[in-house]
């Protein structure tokens, strides 16, 4: 006796039509997004982020960004030491800018011993308005590794800024450049 007869089916067009644009909407999207989808910035190797155009009367000032504030702990320590193989590096100027020598700034980031709560340090700029903060290489914390930056002195002459940037996993610096305001 034979067995049921099984017919095949194929899926109506109008199916493959909603397929093709799910697809095509989908490609477009992660073609033309931020991959943070936070407003960060690629300051790593490849795409170092730096100094905010100026304009004929000076510096653009530095935004904080979403997620630059995230596991912020006011006061960290200054120069405590990090480990070795990432560099985090900047300038810090003010609105005319001018290298501000003398700002502290805060640096933390996820790596694979410590998390973003206690990989950290604040380091004081020079009379050139370098800092430089030298860590254990930041690694993926949600989805991308990515360093916070922040100036943060209560009652100083300076608006407090905090960023989040993001880099490559295979990254070895980040070049974060801030532009301070005056306190208001």
């Amino acid at each position: 006796m034979a067995g049921p007869v099984t017919t095949r089916t194929r899926p109506h067009p109008a199916a493959w039509a909603v397929l093709i644009a799910v697809v095509w909407v989908a490609v477009v999207l992660l073609a033309t997004s931020n991959r943070s989808g936070t407003g960060a910035a690629q300051v790593g190797d490849d795409g170092a982020a730096q100094l905010a155009t100026g304009t004929t009367t000076g510096c653009v000032p530095t935004r904080s960004n979403p997620g630059g504030k995230n596991n912020y702990r006011p006061r960290a320590p200054l120069d405590a030491d990090l480990g070795h193989g990432f560099t985090i590096t900047g300038v810090v100027r003010g609105p005319d800018c001018a290298p501000l020598p003398g700002v502290r700034v805060q640096v933390w980031g996820q790596t694979a011993r410590e998390g973003e709560p206690q990989h950290r340090t604040s380091v004081l700029t020079g009379s050139d308005g370098v800092y430089r903060v030298d860590s254990d290489p930041l690694v993926a914390q949600f989805g991308e590794p990515n360093v916070h930056v922040a100036h943060d002195d209560p009652g100083g002459p300076w608006e407090t800024v905090f960023v989040r940037n993001v880099l490559d996993d295979d990254d070895t610096r980040a070049v974060v450049d801030l532009v301070l305001s005056p306190a208001r």
